[in-house]
């Protein structure tokens, strides 16, 4: 439904409140025309209970995948309260790391979820994951709350027959019970994403309430919202366009206080740069990330990196519609390196240039789907790939903002679209809200589970996303951490069924990972501790020699091989040994990449073994004459000469 065809206005502060009628509806000038609780507050309790209803089995849910980073093995948290300045002038991965990291473009500062996390801490005097997933599933409730509310004001002239399948709450519930917010809300470390859409949809309440009264107390709780928001995450900038758009698109619009909303705004936006930039450094935003598990896009041509780019993007409308199946990995290569001129991308690219032609076609009518569209597209910009490289080509959870979009245009359509096309078309809009919502909430409650431990969580990854090297890793290692459970000390050195099991599937899925990514490091690792774990069982120095060999050559920077060449030392094994570190040295000597710089290293422990064997001084040589060292170069050559 277009707000459109209407009268002329005369608007201002000194002028009386005027109503104006459209095709159906009257467009009143306030936003708040009617109590909130008063009306939603059966509503608003459904909600909360849709939300626990959902997610209440992840209660007893231990910490996964990067929790660690924020809470678990984060030193400042752990300090509690004490931790809480460091949180918030540190950039957001030194609490873990122990120091700055730059692994992803524009560096992290996230500081709001992690001062929680240390509150909880600090209050508890100990972690509890319990709590953590219970103030996530109640901050998710309240979020969705918050949305009916921003939306009982938008929508204030778009009566429905009942409360029940009004915009508001349909909408509210559609977005409560979608699937892609399983991973935001599931996993603890997703609060992030929630406090900033909760914090942002609160800006846009108080920016409808200036709107309305004028009231300076509104403008600064606009300003204020917008602030936290954007310290939970930088997602909240959207809003910088989105809080205006809103204003805009469901009013006749009072320019002089949008105005003082869109300065407050941008002042607070510089203010936040300014925190970040003393905190976490510059942006950096065409800092090169070396790493493939953080920059996705790494070695890839120009129209390959847009072809991935535009086939995550149709797959987030995929999901949007069609949340089945989902992964929390869409790592190299779960979504493949592809041409922007292969068919999906190429119909990705049309349907997003399409959508954003209707966006900007519908704002001069006002059009109930353009402002859906915007809200879509605007929310999802920055974590598009095409602003900053955000580390991974996809994540569901990236979408938590965005969705409101999606819901916001479905409810309207189920709610007031369909009821007008057809006779019978509202038991129609109801019969398809009930599958959608029906769905989706099962969807979710049965998705949930796979949050329980490592293990559940890679399990159900490499089922999906099985061409990502990440999740086949990490499966490896969820598999390698199960069988050192197994040991027990002093125990005999044979393996039993388990134990050769487990490692047999350790060894599978890193094989799997590393025929992805051949120099994928914690894959080699994981395929490394296979190999010795084998070795200390049989002793068999020739299997080890055989498969230890590749892992080398892919990565003699693997620290672990060092750990156990000094284990192999003494126990019988110096004549095979020799010839495996002489080969290797040898080989990584011809190697036309960094790996050259090991190669040495290598051919060090060859020399340890046998110092006067001609071939290794021969080998040393050629080594350190490639990396222009000739004075060492020449007096191993001259060894070399003078050894038969």
């Amino acid at each position: 439904m277009h707000m459109s065809k209407r009268k002329k206005i005369i608007a201002g502060d000194n002028k009386p409140k005027v109503t104006v009628q459209t095709d159906t509806f009257q467009i009143q000038d306030n936003f708040r025309t009617e109590p909130f609780l008063k009306n939603y507050w059966l509503p608003s309790i459904i909600l909360v209970l849709l939300s626990f209803g959902i997610y209440y089995t992840c209660l007893p849910f231990d910490y996964v995948l990067d929790d660690k980073i924020v809470v678990s093995e984060n030193q400042y948290t752990k300090q509690g309260f004490g931790g809480i300045w460091k949180i918030m002038t540190t950039e957001s991965f030194e609490g873990y790391f122990g120091e700055k990291k730059e692994l992803v473009q524009g560096n992290r500062y996230r500081p709001l979820s992690i001062v929680t996390f240390a509150m909880e801490y600090g209050i508890l005097g100990k972690l509890n994951p319990t709590v953590s997933h219970f103030i996530n599933i109640l901050l998710y409730g309240i979020t969705g709350i918050i949305f009916m509310l921003m939306l009982s004001m938008l929508f204030r002239n778009y009566k429905g027959s009942s409360w029940w399948f009004s915009i508001p709450f349909l909408a509210a519930i559609l977005y409560i019970a979608h699937p892609v917010h399983t991973e935001a809300v599931a996993n603890i470390k997703g609060r992030d994403e929630i406090m900033t859409m909760l914090f942002s949809l609160l800006a846009l309440y108080s920016t409808l309430r200036y709107i309305d009264n004028g009231k300076k107390g509104w403008l600064a709780g606009t300003l204020i919202y917008f602030l936290l928001g954007l310290l939970s995450k930088e997602n909240a900038i959207t809003f910088l366009a989105i809080i205006p758009l809103s204003v805009y698109f469901f009013s006749n619009t009072n320019w002089p206080r949008l105005k003082n909303i869109l300065f407050g705004l941008l002042a607070t936006s510089v203010l936040y740069l300014i925190i970040r930039y003393n905190t976490a450094g510059p942006l950096n935003i065409g800092q090169q990330v070396k790493d493939l598990m953080n920059n996705p896009f790494l070695g890839m041509t120009p129209d390959q990196k847009f072809g991935s780019i535009m086939y995550s993007l149709g797959k987030y409308i995929g999901l949007m519609v069609w949340p089945h199946p989902l992964s929390h990995d869409y790592y190299p290569y779960a979504i493949p390196k592809i041409s922007i001129f292969a068919w999906i991308p190429l119909l990705s690219l049309a349907g997003h240039m399409l959508l954003g032609y209707f966006g900007i076609k519908g704002i001069g009518k006002k059009s109930v789907y353009a402002y859906s569209i915007l809200f879509y597209l605007i929310a999802l910009s920055i974590v598009s790939n095409f602003v900053i490289n955000v580390g991974t080509f996809m994540n569901e959870r990236f979408i938590f903002m965005a969705s409101a979009g999606f819901s916001i245009a479905t409810a309207y359509f189920l709610s007031v679209h369909l009821p007008k096309l057809f006779r019978k078309a509202s038991i129609v809009s109801m019969i398809l809200a009930g599958v959608m919502l029906t769905g989706y909430t099962v969807k979710s409650y049965t998705r949930v589970p796979v949050w329980k431990d490592s293990m559940s969580l890679n399990q159900a990854a490499v089922a999906i996303s099985s061409n990502s090297a990440r999740a086949n890793s990490f499966m490896a290692t969820a598999l390698f951490d199960k069988y050192k459970e197994t040991l027990l000390p002093n125990a005999v050195k044979s393996l039993t069924d388990e134990q050769r099991n487990l490692l047999g599937w350790t060894e599978f899925y890193a094989n799997k990972a590393l025929s992805i990514v051949p120099e994928y490091s914690n894959a080699n690792l994981m395929l490394i501790g296979v190999i010795t774990e084998r070795y200390k069982s049989s002793g068999d120095i020739k299997e080890y020699i055989k498969h230890i060999k590749p892992c080398i050559l892919r990565r003699p920077d693997a620290p672990f091989i060092k750990e156990f060449s000094d284990y192999l030392k003494g126990r019988g094994h110096d004549d095979e040994l020799f010839y495996l570190y002489l080969e290797c040295g040898q080989e990584l000597t011809r190697i036309k990449d960094q790996r050259s710089t090991w190669a040495l290293n290598y051919l060090n422990y060859a020399y340890e073994i046998h110092p006067t064997n001609k071939a290794v001084n021969q080998a040393m040589a050629t080594a350190y004459e490639l990396q222009g060292n000739t004075n060492t170069a020449k007096r191993f050559q001259d060894a070399a000469n003078a050894l038969q």
